[in-house]
């Protein structure tokens, strides 16, 4: 929470407090880097001596190979604030090998360890689900998030190629749980259909004017909520109803519709405001038509949270353990 006020002013540059300058975002987001180290060693703490690693679990190896990866990134912001480096080409590097990799890298193969651990537990895990190679393709596609001023040909092209081996991939990812769809309900549709437009996105930057366009513009924006809230949280938003409040009927027909819709609205005005100088539609308009559908998505939100609270509220303390993420069959 602190880190929302902290990045408010300067980001990761210095704020003045009292006669300091002082990197408030570099501070806080080392305080984060603590707790996933912290993460960490919890999870190596209690996988390590597993004597095989399933398929969920390996998507974690992955994810967490990743997330160790990312946080060089952030150390690598904080001494550019501390040495006061000006180094465009550094900043870009350290600030997209750290949000990027995280988003991109971490989330997506964290999100498919949960997913495919839940959804195999009911209809069986696939023979092929790509992990350690998709981490590998995803090491470096960091470079593409970088402002286009910055990145030659020679960064570019490796970085693009290795984005559409891990574009294949997830696609196996995709043909596998859209075959299960039936579980996912009606929000698996729309999640998938979100991976789809990552996938299609990996291949259209390679086209020339493509990424160099999109990639400092609106268009970009649109990419990162279609992964981050089309995507991830969509995924998850069905794992936990599905997973803590399966009886819930009513309020989860309530999440889905208030969730469908705003994520939906939200994606479109966000491509509308990408391509707005080409339509002729303002961008305000756009603006006020994804403030106004995020009102949806908070408060599906919301809807969600109540209800599982309620659902851990009622369940007595020893079942408790069998609802929490962690039981989950990880076949």
């Amino acid at each position: 929470m602190l880190a929302f006020p902290a990045f408010w002013a300067n980001g990761y540059g210095l704020t003045q407090i009292g006669s300091a300058d002082l990197p408030l975002g570099s501070m806080v987001s080392t305080f984060n880097g603590l707790a996933w180290f912290w993460f960490v060693g919890l999870y190596v703490k209690h996988t390590w001596r597993l004597p095989e690693r399933p398929a969920p679990v390996s998507r974690w190896d992955g994810g967490i190979a990743l997330m160790l990866l990312a946080s060089c990134g952030a150390v690598g912001l904080v001494a550019t604030v501390l040495t006061g480096a000006s180094n465009p080409f550094l900043q870009q590097l350290f600030l997209h090998l750290f949000l990027d990799l995280f988003a991109v890298g971490w989330f997506t193969l964290a999100l498919l360890g949960v997913v495919w651990a839940w959804l195999g537990a009911q209809t069986g895990l696939p023979h092929q689900l790509p992990g350690t190679w998709l981490a590998v393709a995803l090491a470096s596609t960091f470079i593409l998030g970088m402002s286009p001023a910055v990145v030659t040909p020679g960064l570019f092209w490796p970085a693009a190629v290795a984005n559409l081996v891990a574009a294949a991939l997830l696609s196996i990812h995709c043909y596998q749980l859209w075959r299960r769809r039936a579980y996912l309900g009606p929000l698996g549709i729309l999640g998938l259909g979100a991976l789809a437009v990552m996938i299609l996105a990996a291949v259209i930057i390679v086209i020339p004017g493509v990424w160099s366009f999109g990639g400092s513009g609106q268009l970009r924006i649109f990419y990162l909520h279609d992964l981050l809230l089309g995507w991830v949280s969509t995924l998850l938003v069905i794992v936990i109803e599905r997973r803590f409040a399966p009886a819930a009927k009513n309020s989860r027909r309530a999440v889905e519709l208030l969730w469908g819709v705003g994520v939906v609205g939200m994606l479109l005005a966000l491509l509308g405001l990408g391509v707005a100088p080409f339509i002729g539609i303002s961008a305000l308009f756009w603006l006020q038509l994804a403030a106004w559908c995020s009102v949806a998505v908070a408060a599906a939100t919301l809807v969600l949270f109540g209800v599982v609270l309620a659902q851990l509220l009622r369940t007595p303390r020893q079942q408790q353990a069998i609802l929490l993420p962690g039981s989950i069959n990880p076949r």
